[in-house]
């Protein structure tokens, strides 16, 4: 066998198999929800917002490696809502609850991390269900997962070492739910991949900024970030409702 035939054979072998790749991708993403976990068990907080973020990453990933190899099917698309599902839905819980609720409010904040994580796999069936919609091209109805968990082990990334009181207890509980809220609600949300600038100078600018806050203020600056897309929906729907309220005030 010549060596140009070898080749091909391997090329072809691979060929075949390509859709282990994307596997391996949603592979990375579980682990690094179970690594969160452990992470966060341990009292190793700041390792455990970083295994989520990486997972974020590693979501953002797994798709687009599907598409470029034609190998999207639907095995893979439950699969990743599984490793979903741990990592922006359980490793977050838990890291707020040992973080937070686990000193101070035990048992109530198995409650409160319990209805997130309940939110999350709520989110991510309805997703199952409706990705061959206008949502999954659009945009998405309700928060997505990823930018839930960002949500909320930006908090924990803001302050890895503080020491929380009883009135913390009262605002995580708040923010959860909120979170939780925004993830079951029908408010839309813009797909980052499908905003569009006109001016290509707005996005050397806001990519300057953000790139120069994470140099300096990172832990700030993903938090900003996190908070100010989860604004994203409410804000719009402020927005269009607003002239609607203008006018039935006008009539009568």
């Amino acid at each position: 066998m010549s060596k140009e035939t070898k080749n091909f054979n391997i090329k072809a072998a691979l060929y075949q198999r390509r859709y282990i790749f994307p596997n391996l991708v949603t592979i990375g993403n579980l682990f690094c929800g179970f690594l969160a976990i452990i992470y966060a068990a341990s009292g190793r907080y700041d390792k455990a917002v970083y295994a989520v973020f990486i997972g974020i990453i590693l979501d953002g990933l797994d798709g687009r490696v599907a598409r470029k190899l034609n190998v999207s099917s639907r095995f893979g698309v439950e699969f990743d809502s599984l490793a979903d599902l741990v990592t922006f839905g359980v490793a977050p819980a838990f890291l707020i609850y040992e973080w937070c609720f686990r000193e101070f409010a035990d048992e109530f904040g198995v409650l409160v991390c319990f209805l997130y994580a309940l939110a999350d796999a709520t989110r991510l069936a309805r997703f199952n269900v409706a990705e061959d919609s206008e949502e999954s091209s659009n945009g998405f109805t309700g928060l997505a997962s990823p930018a839930a968990a960002a949500m909320i082990v930006s908090v924990v990334n803001l302050f890895p070492d503080f020491n929380l009181k009883e009135i913390s207890v009262a605002i995580c509980t708040i923010y959860m739910l909120a979170v939780s809220y925004l993830m079951v609600s029908s408010i839309s949300y813009p797909s980052i991949k499908k905003i569009k600038f006109n001016n290509p100078r707005t996005i050397i600018f806001i990519v300057g900024i953000i790139v120069a806050s994470l140099w300096y203020l990172p832990r700030p600056t993903v938090f900003v970030v996190a908070v100010g897309y989860c604004l994203v929906g409410p804000l719009s729907l402020l927005k269009r409702k607003s002239p609607e309220k203008i006018v039935s005030a006008s009539r009568e």
